[in-house]
């Protein structure tokens, strides 16, 4: 039986803090979940999405920093921080309700190596501290939708020039709205040079976009699949599903070839 903890209002949507069995749940009024954690073990990823998504720490020869678009309750970065603790991770949340109830509710983590910016994310993207990644994960959204910049080249691009050549952008997009999906997937195969693999987590849910500031890494992804059980083990993800996954969404010769 879902419990309402707590319920408040950024001044342009309701934000709701839930107990669903074990589960916190962060939403927007929608009914749809923006973020669950377990409190006894918050660094465990409850929602599928979130999970795919880390496919993306598997292509960069080393990984140093990290940057997080959009808080919600904190789920991915309970889940970087624990397995990545000496790792460098950016976070952008606009909204300053949204970081107070992380703190509050979701028991997000402090360390040395968690920056947390309140700030717009197009606006971060033109900072100086804007730089030097190797992964970038995109999860922004307003209450049912996408958030507008996940539309635009221009957002896309500045987000592909600040990751390092072997880098990696991932973005979760919705595709039960398919018009719009298919403008956000426009937008991103333009500021790519279509250098993008997708990932359908399930039919008519989240795809994870994996974008790529030079072309899509050959080399990366044979290693990927050679360390997968490893990745598996150290990160307790089922990384060989993802990436057959990945041949599968993606009807490209060059990952048969390389995934088999």
């Amino acid at each position: 039986m879902t419990q309402l903890v707590h319920s408040a209002h950024t001044g342009s949507h309701p934000v709701l803090v839930t107990d669903d069995g074990p589960l916190r749940c962060l939403n927007f009024g929608t009914g749809e979940r923006q973020s669950c954690v377990d409190l006894r073990t918050p660094w465990v990823l409850q929602l599928a999405y979130t999970r795919w998504m880390m496919s993306a720490l598997l292509l960069p020869q080393t990984l140093r920093r990290l940057l997080l678009l959009g808080l919600g309750g904190g789920g991915m970065v309970h889940f970087l921080h624990r397995h990545l603790p000496h790792v460098r991770l950016d976070v952008v949340e606009r909204e300053r309700l949204i970081i107070d109830l992380a703190r509050r509710y979701f028991l997000l983590p402090a360390a040395a190596t968690l920056h947390l910016f309140r700030q717009d994310a197009v606006a971060f993207l033109e900072t100086p501290d804007a730089c030097g990644y190797q992964v970038a994960l995109v999860d922004i959204f307003t209450p049912g939708a996408m958030a507008a910049p996940v539309f635009e080249p221009a957002f896309h691009r500045a987000l592909l020039d600040r990751l390092d050549a072997d880098g990696v952008l991932a973005v979760n997009l919705w595709s039960g709205d398919r018009p719009s999906f298919d403008r956000a997937l426009a937008a991103l195969e333009e500021a790519s040079g279509g250098q993008l693999l997708q990932m359908q987590v399930s039919r008519r849910s989240n795809v994870i976009v994996l974008a790529f500031p030079v072309a899509i890494p050959r080399a990366a992804i044979k290693r990927a699949r050679k360390n997968g059980p490893l990745h598996q083990r150290r990160y307790q993800l089922d990384f060989p599903r993802y990436l057959k996954r990945l041949r599968r969404s993606n009807r490209l010769p060059l990952l048969a070839r390389l995934l088999g």
